[in-house]
């Protein structure tokens, strides 16, 4: 039963590393996955046999929510794109309580609130960085491109560690999110068609972007591990920086996005409001059970007691 609940977890994690302005590492935080998570990938090389033992389905399912948000929620987003943001904004506001209380235990220092800051800035920056690169994405196959995909991949995928920075955006700050994404989509749909135009180009670029992707999150990930055991109060206040500030992130990134042609009519306003109710009842909910669930053995045990 535990895989798969990971494996679902892992499609949600998947899911949200493929959208612009949405970290893959704030849904593990959301789905109090994310020790796992920082884990799997930090210890992947050596404690492999552990690794895949406890983190298999959770792997599986990251593989199938990046299959999934490829076609159905690129869909999503191209038809309704506002309405199925605001869903994921109202995940993020409703995981604010929980890593706020995190960040409130032990002693407030100056460097704690430091990080805070930083921490909105960059999201504050990002998206309005990312909006003036993404205007040329008429990119060729060269050398020079495939050794600048693996070294985005390895950044991006850093991204995908750390709560609140999406790593989709980075790419899109650089100019190269819809070139890989169309790519690697056109590869997916006609992969058996070995003959056709830039497939074999497609393929190179898939294995040098999944290379550096692999390096950047092994790397990041052993960092933040070692980060979260020395300072684990300063962790939390840049994480609780980077989810509030997220918000303006996804919601700034898809309105100005040519990618989404969001237009604003009273149903647009209603359902968005509705889908962002829904999201941050969703993690507040979600919350309620688990806090419930593991409350009950101590009642019994009480009860039992007395």
């Amino acid at each position: 039963m535990k895989h798969v609940i990971h494996f679902f977890k892992g499609i949600a994690i998947g899911i949200a590393n493929i959208i612009p302005g949405f970290s893959g590492g704030t849904m593990a935080v959301m789905l109090r996955i994310y020790d796992l998570f920082v884990y799997a990938f930090a210890n992947v090389f050596n404690d492999f046999k552990n690794v895949v033992k406890k983190s298999w389905s959770l792997f599986l399912g990251i593989i199938v929510g990046f299959a999934v948000a490829m076609f159905t929620i690129a869909k999503l987003l191209e038809v309704i794109p506002f309405i199925t943001i605001m869903f994921f904004v109202g995940l993020v506001i409703g995981s604010i309580p929980q890593i706020f209380k995190e960040s409130k235990k032990g002693k407030l220092k100056v460097y704690d609130v430091i990080f805070f800051i930083i921490a909105i800035a960059i999201l504050v920056i990002l998206p309005i960085a990312s909006k003036n690169g993404e205007s040329n994405n008429d990119k060729g196959f060269s050398v020079s491109t495939y050794i600048i995909l693996f070294l985005l991949g390895a950044l991006s995928s850093s991204a995908m560690v750390i709560p609140g920075i999406s790593g989709s955006l980075i790419l899109m700050a650089f100019g190269y999110y819809t070139f890989i994404m169309t790519n690697i989509k056109e590869w997916l749909t006609n992969i058996f068609e070995f003959g056709s135009q830039d497939y074999w180009p497609r393929v190179l670029l898939f294995v040098c972007f999944s290379l550096g992707c692999i390096i950047g999150l092994v790397g990041v990930s052993k960092l933040i591990e070692k980060l979260f055991n020395k300072f684990p109060k300063t962790i939390y206040c840049t994480i609780l920086g980077l989810l509030v500030a997220s918000p303006f992130s996804i919601i700034y990134s898809t309105i100005t996005s040519s990618e989404y042609n969001v237009k604003f009519d009273a149903l647009t306003i209603v359902f968005s409001i509705f889908s962002l109710i829904l999201g941050c009842a969703s993690v507040l909910l979600s919350e309620y059970y688990v806090k419930k669930k593991t409350s009950k053995p101590k009642q019994d045990v009480e009860k039992l007691d007395n």
